[in-house]
């Protein structure tokens, strides 16, 4: 004999009362891009790190005496020549005379001392007071500057904008020489406290 078919209610019954849902996971696919060994693990460049470790009065001494090289290019005298019956006219001269190629070497050799001192990776003597040295050279460029704006006629604008970089460079060499100077006179101090004193 064939088995009765179960009726609707006893296939409701046998339906679990709590259906369990089976989350749905994707597959993701993760690309990843392979590290060059080469740039893995590189110690920083040291003349970078220098770089960033500059002093604010060194940063300013080189961009002070840079602006001044470049200040150079402009004119510097306005000297009115008179032509008579035709008229007078306006002759505009630039810095580059005699007293200006001194202040853009003076310039250059500022700038190139603080950077081999403080930035590159050339060896130099520490017995030499290099501090000193661009405090001297910075007086020397403010002085031919103001010598210059003293001696020639008609000075223009870029003249004083000029002597207003090189006292800017002035200020910035003083600033780095300062500390040293303090460092020097303390030890100097502590020294003479620790001498012996005469028997």
């Amino acid at each position: 004999m064939r088995a009765p078919r179960p009726t609707v209610a006893a296939r409701d019954f046998r339906r679990p009362l709590v259906e369990s849902t089976i989350p749905e996971y994707r597959s993701v696919r993760v690309t990843t891009t392979p590290r060059n060994p080469l740039l893995e693990d590189t110690p920083d460049d040291p003349v970078l790190e220098r770089v960033k470790g500059l002093s604010r009065p060194a940063i300013v001494l080189i961009v002070a005496a840079s602006l001044l090289v470049v200040d150079l290019f402009l004119t510097w005298q306005e000297i009115p020549v008179d032509f008579g019956p035709s008229g007078t006219a306006t002759s505009m001269l630039d810095g580059w005379d005699a007293w200006g190629l001194l202040i853009a070497m003076l310039s250059i050799a500022l700038i190139t001392v603080v950077v081999v001192v403080y930035v590159s990776d050339i060896e130099i003597s520490e017995d030499v007071r290099w501090e000193l040295w661009i405090l001297v050279g910075a007086m020397a460029l403010f002085a031919a500057t103001l010598l210059k704006n003293f001696l020639d006629a008609h000075s223009a604008w870029a003249s004083y904008v000029g002597l207003v970089l090189a006292g800017v460079v002035l200020v910035a060499a003083f600033k780095i020489w300062e500390p040293t100077q303090r460092r020097q006179l303390i030890r100097l101090r502590s020294n003479t406290r620790s001498s012996p004193g005469p028997s």
